[in-house]
């Protein structure tokens, strides 16, 4: 029995999806290709690696104090307010 064929992904896609692969919201099949990507793609990596450590700076600044009550009320109301535009 022969494997399936790998997903092979462009740039652009990587890209599209990079938020996701980042949050771990991404099928098996899309996550591998990714990953594939990432590791042959010396334009893609560069990107995947600045938002890499931007958000793992994030993740650590909030665990160390918590997110500041302005900051969660500018981000909750930009969320709402992007909701209430959405047709539907």
């Amino acid at each position: 029995m022969t494997p399936a064929p790998q997903k092979e992904i462009n740039c652009a896609e990587a890209i599209e999806h990079l938020y996701a692969y980042l949050d771990g919201e991404l099928t098996t099949e899309l996550e591998l290709a990714i990953r594939r990507h990432l590791a042959a793609c010396a334009r893609c990596f560069p990107e995947f690696a600045l938002e890499r450590g931007f958000l793992r700076f994030v993740q650590a600044r909030t665990r160390l104090r918590g997110v500041p009550d302005p900051l969660r009320r500018r981000v909750f109301e930009a969320l709402f307010a992007d909701e209430r535009q959405q047709p539907g």
